[in-house]
């Protein structure tokens, strides 16, 4: 074989290897492409999978918000509802302190009817001892009569 050949089988070899190369780095680059749309699938997969679970909680979360605006509603008639009865207790309150003056005023009367009652009793046991001292005086002038 002569270098010319040798040269040409040479380069043919190397030709063939750098094809050989090519096909495998073709196919390599298939495996890698379909790899990488199989990682995409996958992820559109997972994405939508991910998308559905953030949708049913959100969907959550708006039930839960909703309880909440209506527990709050229910908070502030409950508060509204309080704020009536510190009123009807501040009504009472008035009304109870109006009673008790009413009753140290009744009290006041009394004190004054007693005193009343105490010197009518003492005006009137004056009065039934004079009509003692009396009738004594009368039984003597009546004795003082009789003997005559």
């Amino acid at each position: 074989m002569s270098i010319k050949e040798s040269g040409v089988e040479f380069a043919d070899e190397i030709h063939n290897e750098l094809v050989k190369v090519r096909a495998d780095q073709m196919e390599l680059a298939q495996d890698l492409t379909e790899r990488i749309n199989g990682v995409a699938n996958h992820l559109k997969r997972l994405d939508a999978r991910v998308e559905k679970r953030f949708e049913a909680i959100d969907q959550r979360f708006e039930a839960i918000d909703q309880r909440f605006e209506a527990m709050d509603r229910q908070f502030v008639a409950i508060d509204q509802r309080f704020v009536a009865i510190d009123r009807r207790f501040d009504g009472l309150d008035r009304r109870l302190d109006a009673m008790d003056r009413q009753f140290e005023a009744i009290d006041v009367q009394f004190g004054e009817v007693g005193k009343r009652l105490d010197t009518l009793e003492s005006t009137q046991q004056g009065m039934v001892t004079m009509q003692a001292e009396m009738m004594q005086v009368l039984l003597g002038i009546q004795r003082k009569l009789d003997v005559n």
